[in-house]
């Protein structure tokens, strides 16, 4: 990952094919995309959940511990297809149970 996405608080991106001709990207994102909600809970798009973290600084008293997840977050911003990912140990779990996708 490059520098253009630490603001986001995430250490891994995952990025899937956006070539509709060429693989199954968005097949893949979006199975991909289902298991992170199966294993570490719903999550917002990478954009929403930052402007969700901003406005919490002001109106913390209105989030719940479980309206931002840490753990990870998507896109589809401009035919990107994407999962950022907090750490190591979340990005080897996903390719320990997902081997093809490496």
């Amino acid at each position: 990952m490059d520098g253009r996405y630490t603001r986001y608080g995430f250490r891994y991106l995952i990025e899937f094919s956006k070539v509709a001709s060429f693989g199954t990207g968005v097949l893949d994102f979006d199975r991909s995309r289902r298991w992170f909600n199966e294993q570490f809970g719903w999550s917002q798009d990478v954009e929403t959940r930052q402007q969700m973290k901003e406005n919490q600084r002001y109106y913390r008293e209105l989030y719940e511990p479980n309206d931002i997840n840490p753990v990870w977050a998507f896109s589809v911003k401009h035919g990107d297809y994407r999962i950022y990912v907090d750490s190591d140990k979340t990005l080897s779990w996903f390719l320990l149970c997902h081997p093809a996708s490496q």
